[in-house]
This record gives C-alpha cells, structure tokens and sequence, in this order.
C-alpha cells in the first residue's frame, strides 16, 4: 500500500500531483511512512489557486480536493516544497546559509507564506497546536532533518 495517495474524486492538478510526489519521496526516505504526522493541513498554490487538503493518518497521508476542514491552512508558491529538499544538511540542521537556503529565503521575502486558520485557536487550541507542530514536522521531513 501506498503511503501518499490521492482521492479518488480529485481532479490531480499540479499541486496535487507534486504534493504526492514530494511527499512519497520523503516516506520512502522514512521507512514508506510520515511518522508524528496526524493533523489535516489546507494548502493553496498562490499562482494558480489549486485548493488540497492534506489529511495525516498513520505514518500516511491522503490528498483531498479543496479545503476540507483543515486544521491550519498555508499558502505559498509551490515550487517551495520541492526546494526544502535541496538545502543540505549539516548535523542535522537545514543550512539555510547555502546557495540554496538563501534562495529559498528570497523566495519567501518576495512571496510570503500566507498563514489562516488561526482563529481556531481560540476554539480549540490544541488542533492549531498540532497543525502547526506537524508543519514543523513536515518541514524537517521534506529538508532530511528529521
């Protein structure tokens, strides 16, 4: 079975499609799994507006179509995911002083990560607590740190 795998109802546009590739890397790095992952994350390609929802669940993930009750919801460009694995690594931390950490860093000063669903917080904080824990999480899986 295979850990990243896309609904059976969604239209597989780019972001959906890299999603699925990015990430499938990155659990077979880990052992064919996501491990500590278990929130739902909306994402958004700020180019082209593609809407998914990333829903965590045993070591695994399934990429739904739109925003479905997303736990935090980012949006950025989605070239971003595939660059957080071109920074090396160095002792186990990111090297964002590199050719490729400082251009990630650009990216992100000339396009912001939008971040939204925070005023769950006030409902239910521990939801936004893991969302944004399991961001971290997935960062360092995409980058190999973790």
């Amino acid at each position: 079975m295979e850990s990243v795998t896309l609904s059976d109802s969604l239209n597989a546009g780019p972001l959906a499609l890299l999603l699925q590739g990015v990430l499938a890397d990155t659990a077979k790095r880990h052992g064919n799994r996501l491990p500590g992952l278990s929130s739902r994350l909306g994402l958004v390609a700020s180019e082209s507006r593609e809407e998914v929802t990333l829903v965590f669940h045993d070591d695994g993930c399934l990429i739904l179509p739109g925003l479905v009750e997303p736990d935090l919801t980012l949006q950025a460009e989605s070239v971003l995911l595939p660059r957080l694995q071109t920074i090396p690594v160095v002792l186990g931390l990111p090297l964002f002083a590199s050719p490729a950490g400082l251009d990630l860093l650009r990216s992100f000063v000339r396009h912001p990560l939008k971040v939204s669903g925070l005023g769950l917080l006030f409902k239910n904080p521990a939801r936004v607590a893991r969302a944004l824990l399991d961001v971290a999480r997935l960062v360092s899986l995409l980058a190999g740190t973790y």
